[in-house]
């Protein structure tokens, strides 16, 4: 190699490079790099300074030394099987937990057993009641509400596989059999006069007479009135041509006048006993909507 290719670097400095053969090229010598302060083992150019790109050194037969990067180990799941199968009984239990939250204080689906609503609902359907509207005040005219209706008076002890099976139809919104929900619309509130009657039957509410749209047919010639004669059996008093609404209580009717076990049979019904307000028909999807 040129002496001036060289550089300062000193004469003595030499390396060995071995062969393939396992034998010592003696004959031949490569100069050491000098190193620098600035970059110590790093080669420069002396003329210029700049420091030389690093090419990968063709295959001639030298021997080189390879590094093989150790694999990195996959971090073990801290979660074992069993600990996810103990996840599911306790996810279950909450979900049912806020089922019930939902069901007690917020909204909770029926089920319409009877045609007592017709033409707004018909058997079969299923609607959403809120529960929560009542809080803050007391239910209005054309509220669609739900009350209960004990049928057979004190509830006896039932097993818990019956007590099981009325828990899961009632988040379904079927009947238990242990008390029939009935739904009406409330046509008066507490302390409002009302009288039924007429042929064709005219509702009246403090001596007005209220449209009934929603009756089925339009008009309602036939079902059961209400008048002045009513009060006593009802335990309502009299009020004029009808009665009025004891304070606390609303009268409630079915659209299905002809065909409906209301307030005319019942008498009105006390606000504690309304579940809540229908608001919403959720089945069958063809029918979907609010009420």
């Amino acid at each position: 190699m040129p002496d001036e290719e060289i550089g300062s670097r000193r004469d003595d400095e030499t390396t060995v490079v071995p062969t393939t053969e396992g034998s010592l090229a003696s004959s031949e010598t490569v100069p050491a790099p000098e190193t620098t302060d600035e970059d110590p083992g790093t080669p420069t150019d002396t003329t210029t300074g700049d420091t030389p790109e690093t090419t990968a050194l063709p295959a001639t037969g030298t021997s080189s030394i390879k590094f093989t990067p150790k694999p990195v180990e996959k971090k073990k799941s801290s979660r074992s099987l069993l600990a996810k199968v103990t996840e599911i009984p306790i996810l279950i239990l909450l979900a049912f937990g806020i089922a019930i939250l939902i069901k007690t204080f917020l909204v909770q689906a029926f089920y319409i057993p009877s045609g007592s609503m017709i033409p707004t609902l018909h058997v079969g359907d299923r609607v959403l009641v809120e529960k929560v509207s009542f809080v803050f005040g007391g239910p209005d005219r054309n509220d669609i509400v739900v009350f209960e209706k004990n049928v057979f008076g004190i509830s006896e002890d039932l097993p818990w596989t019956s007590d099981a099976r009325n828990f899961f139809r009632e988040l379904l919104g079927l009947p238990t059999g242990q008390t029939e929900d009935y739904i009406k619309r409330v046509v008066a509130v507490g302390g409002d006069r009302i009288s039924y009657n007429g042929t064709p039957r005219v509702l009246t509410v403090n001596d007005e007479k209220v449209a009934q749209p929603f009756v089925k047919g339009g008009t309602d010639r036939s079902s059961p009135t209400l008048t002045s004669s009513d009060c006593k059996r009802l335990n309502m008093d009299k009020a004029g041509p009808g009665c009025r609404v004891p304070a606390g209580m609303v009268f409630v009717m079915g659209d299905n006048r002809s065909n409906s076990e209301d307030s005319r049979i019942l008498g009105p019904i006390d606000e504690d006993k309304i579940v809540g307000r229908a608001f919403l028909i959720i089945w069958p999807a063809g029918d979907f909507g609010t009420l």
